[in-house]
């Protein structure tokens, strides 16, 4: 979760722009409330259903979308290996200058989750086996939490630098913004290759148990 080049790159780009103390503040929020908030949900939904029970069809349910989940990533790692020689600049980005600070919050809901190839189908997964646990109510919200600061470490880390180092921030994070845009479309497909492959090894494994 916390490697995420799309996220990464969005608040090195704000980081980079003069708005590392401002957007970059609101998008990293955005992006830590949207995992938290779907997660939660998304436990809730399996909680619900029973899938704390080994034995349950709501168990062996959240197994099988786990299984299906590896196998689109590993598709995604396909489509991302034909177009590895696409080296432009994506239009959104050019536009991450221009946002006020509602709209970077926006923006890091977006990227963390609804519009992430990657992150969606992980944070699915993860809200499934932590609804298969047996953890009391306030010991899985804890578990969420920290879930969720876990997958935000990646866009921290640039955040962090433009707050506490702002002069010398564009020296410091031009060459991993570059390095992320030029590489963007293979990281992505090793990216979506291992979890891909760690999502139906997980999933079968708990089936055959």
């Amino acid at each position: 979760m916390a490697i995420s080049p799309l996220a990464i790159v969005a608040v090195i780009l704000m980081a980079t722009s003069g708005k590392g103390r401002t957007n970059g503040t609101a998008f990293v929020l955005g992006c830590y409330a949207f995992a938290a908030a779907f997660v939660g949900l998304c436990v809730l939904l399996g909680c619900s259903a029973g899938t704390e029970d080994a034995g349950s069809d709501a168990h062996v349910t959240v197994d099988i979308v786990e299984i299906v989940l590896g196998v689109v990533l590993l598709v995604l790692a396909v489509l991302q290996w034909r177009n590895r020689n696409h080296t432009g600049t994506p239009k959104w980005m050019s536009a991450l200058d221009g946002l006020s600070i509602w709209q970077a919050f926006l923006a890091g809901v977006l990227i963390s989750g609804p519009l992430s190839p990657k992150d969606l189908p992980l944070l699915i997964a993860a809200s499934g086996r932590v609804s298969q646990s047996r953890l009391p109510v306030e010991e899985i919200m804890i578990v969420i939490l920290i879930f969720a600061f876990i997958g935000v470490l990646g866009v921290l880390i640039p955040w962090l630098i433009s707050v506490i180092s702002p002069s010398k921030v564009e020296a410091r994070l031009s060459g991993v913004r570059d390095w992320l845009v030029a590489n963007h479309a293979v990281t992505m497909m090793i990216l979506f290759v291992i979890l891909g492959a760690k999502l139906i090894s997980s999933g079968v494994a708990d089936l055959a148990y």
